[in-house]
């Protein structure tokens, strides 16, 4: 009876929110919201929280029940799983006791050798997160869980870290090799003020702390002084003017099955405000991917929320996801079932593409399939052009059965068609050029991932693409998940810090050779790392007209306490990590990330989704504010006639002379960024320290491949040019100076 009453009350504050015309008119049939939520809601009540991996709390009380039934007397194992769902659950202090009392119960509970081991490890990192708890979520400041652990970041309770320093010290006597015991000995130090000094030498993993380019700008955490340090799970970030007003606002998703999606209007004066209530957001929930694009051309930006994913043992992870259509009014409605979108699979990524450029943006989702196991193939929802979609993916052959984790798209042949590239957990990766069609019966995409040598690394999650070198071509950014190292993330880092041989898959960039071929280049682009990535995006941070990117790391496990990394281009030739630098080695769990000038200053902030997977691995999300440089920028922003009214798809090409009377060209497609979050539509282009930009061109997503010049521009401005005039209109541009010290309410899970 109460999922159902819930359900109805979640769906009724939406129902309060539409106009009264339309409740007098509902009053016997549920809105779209409400039926969404009603479907979601039936899931949830049948689904098994027992064998669940992530939904930790629904799973505890379970356990708790049994272990009453059973009167205790409990072995290894079943102790062992309930101190795991303590810890996955949050409940810190209650695991460090019961493991303590296990350890104390045991005949030889000195001997820390073979199966007391795993005792003593999941000790270590209970203490571990109850210092994370204690000091970086309940006293956070702008500089916690930020590597190098400095200032306000270091921990004022230091119970945790220095009891976890005890357990990884006596780990490490009886385990000298034991890489991952030793990464997080040293972050543990780190946590207490006390690294490099008081690290044991032979335990000490030197470097952690050191800059790697001094001409990186620090950039801040202004999150918390705007109250847009949610604190919740792993989710996706929308950064988009939603409602046209010239400001970015903010989207944010939290994967828990009922957590709630989250609207922050950028209200023009330098603060956010949550919105969600009154945009009729409540009761549309989870989601840890989220992508956006003017799906019915009104002008308003819409959104599809991804929710599945991750099918493991049960079915859990086969969840529906959403088509949200923005209503213009500061409203939105989940327009699912009625736009033809309903299909329960295990889903985290899709993308808005306009395959066969009729103007109307289609919907390509990436599926998981695993052999032998479960079979949901991929889905291409071609849109109606009335609010409808069709699923035609059987119809020709994309009805791709992988385990799918990342999809993105781009014209890499420039034949004005766009193509697809699917990154898969478990196999190669998969490539499909858009061959086209006379009509949506025999259109053709070809699968060319061997031939065009783009199919690993093998064990992949997200990928992109982008321009890398401005040579015109795009490219192709790939990067694994490092599903063998999964557990060991911290060791295999710690091995790559101290320059030694890791196990790890590498990332790949393949640089395109214009022929449908690729070229490897991940080594002389400094890029052979251990980078398991989940979350991730991409941006020009320092307006030099080449596009660096943001790697967020998501990994489940506890110990996978690792920075995420910023990796700046310089020019084309080469990747530099400046993660220490610019201040962005964040060791929570990285997720959704968006690129996004959310002051209007010219120059790109980044917000990041910085909670975990189980139920207990909150953490406040980041919102790093770019200092500013030298250089110089324009902003444009594209909407389609013949095109798709969002321009997803079409190529930006500025030709600039530099201050030293150079000719250059920087390239910009129009999308939502890389397959985990979400960039804003609107291009934000540095120039570096160009003079003049002496012609704008643009390829139109509309089927043809020719450019279309728009002549010269001035610089440090925003425009906005229509398909089909010759003229460019520019849009005053009111500059905003975040409030980031302002005293807000902070949105807790």
């Amino acid at each position: 009876m109460l999922k159902w009453t819930i359900a109805f009350l979640l769906a009724g504050i939406c129902y309060a929110c539409q106009p009264i015309e339309e409740q007098k008119n509902n009053l016997s049939t549920p809105s779209p919201t409400q039926q969404m939520q009603d479907s979601i809601q039936a899931i949830y009540a049948r689904t098994d929280f027992r064998q669940h991996p992530y939904e930790s709390a629904k799973k505890l009380v379970l356990i708790e029940k049994e272990i009453k039934e059973l009167g205790g007397g409990l072995n290894r194992r079943q102790v062992f799983e309930y101190v795991q769902t303590l810890l996955n659950a949050g409940k810190t202090e209650k695991a460090i006791a019961s493991i303590l009392q296990f350890i104390k119960s045991l005949p030889n509970s000195e001997n820390i050798h073979d199966e007391n081991r795993e005792l003593y490890e999941m000790l270590a990192i209970t203490f571990l997160r109850k210092a994370e708890q204690e000091n970086c979520i309940e006293n956070h400041s702008e500089e916690s869980c930020i590597l190098p652990i400095q200032g306000k970041g270091v921990h004022i309770k230091k119970d945790g870290s220095t009891k976890a320093i005890e357990t990884y010290e006596t780990i490490l006597e009886n385990y000298p090799s034991d890489l991952q015991s030793r990464w997080l000995l040293n972050i543990a130090y780190m946590t207490l003020g006390k690294y490099p000094e008081e690290v044991p030498k032979k335990w000490l993993i030197p470097g952690l702390a050191s800059k790697e380019s001094a001409t990186f700008p620090s950039f801040r955490n202004v999150a918390m002084g705007l109250g847009l340090d949610i604190d919740a799970l792993a989710g996706g970030v929308i950064a988009e003017d939603f409602d046209n007003d010239g400001f970015i606002d903010l989207m944010v998703s939290s994967w828990g099955m009922l957590d709630q999606i989250r609207f922050f209007k950028n209200k023009g004066d330098g603060t956010f405000s949550d919105q969600t209530e009154s945009s009729g957001l409540v009761g549309i929930t989870g989601g840890l991917n989220l992508t956006q694009g003017d799906f019915n051309n009104d002008g308003f930006v819409d959104f599809a929320i991804l929710r599945g994913g991750w099918k493991y043992r049960t079915e859990w992870g086969i969840l529906p996801n959403s088509l949200i259509q923005n209503n213009g009014n500061g409203t939105f409605t989940d327009v699912t079932i009625a736009a033809g979108m309903y299909s329960e699979r295990p889903c985290k990524t899709a993308v808005w593409l306009d395959f066969n450029a009729d103007g109307w943006l289609d919907l390509f989702v990436g599926n998981e399939s695993i052999e032998g196991k479960s079979r949901f193939p991929c889905e291409l929802f071609a849109n109606n052009g009335d609010g409808t979609f069709t699923d035609i993916a059987p119809k020709i052959g994309m009805d791709v059965v992988i385990y799918s984790k990342g999809v993105s798209s781009a014209d890499i042949n420039k034949d004005g068609l766009p193509d697809i590239y699917i990154s898969s957990l478990t196999s190669a990766n998969q490539l499909y050029v858009n061959r086209g069609g006379s009509s949506l019966e025999d259109w053709r995409f070809e699968e060319i991932g061997a031939k065009a040598g783009v199919q690993n690394p093998i064990h992949s999650f997200p990928s992109w693409f982008y321009d890398f070198n401005n040579d015109g071509r795009e490219d192709i950014f790939v990067f694994p998940f490092g599903i063998n190292a999964y557990k060991n993330q911290g060791g295999e880092v710690g091995l790559d810090y101290m320059g030694m041989a890791f196990k790890s898959e590498l990332p790949a960039v393949y640089q395109n050779n214009g022929d449908e071929t690729f070229t490897n280049v991940t080594k002389e682009m400094g890029l052979e790392k251990v980078l398991h990535t989940m979350g991730c995006n991409y941006g020009d941070l320092d307006n030099d007209g080449f596009l660096d990117f943001y790697l967020a790391t998501g990994a489940p496990d506890y110990r996978a306490i690792v920075p995420n990394r910023m990796f700046r281009n310089r020019e084309g030739k080469a990747f530099e990590d400046v993660t220490i630098a610019g201040n962005f080695g964040h060791i929570q769990k990285g997720h959704g990330v968006a690129f996004a000038d959310l002051d209007n200053d010219g120059d790109q902030d980044v917000y990041v989704v910085m909670g975990g997977s189980f139920s207990g691995d909150n953490a406040q999300n980041a919102l790093f504010e770019n200092p500013g440089n030298e250089n110089k920028w324009v902003t444009i922003q594209l909407e389609g006639t013949k095109t798709n009214r969002s321009a997803i798809g079409s190529k930006i090409i500025l030709s600039v002379t530099t201050s030293k009377g150079e000719k250059r060209k920087i390239y910009n497609t129009v999308s939502d960024g890389a397959s985990f979050g979400c960039n804003s539509l609107q291009q934000e282009m540095g120039l570096g320290d160009a003079a003049s930009i002496d012609n704008v061109e643009v390829i139109w997503a509309n089927g043809s491949s020719a450019a279309i010049a728009y002549g010269a521009l001035e610089m440090n401005q925003k425009v906005k040019i229509i398909e089909g005039n010759s003229s460019i209109e520019v849009i005053p541009l009111q500059k905003l100076v975040l409030k980031a010290d302002g005293e807000h309410q902070h949105h807790h899970h």
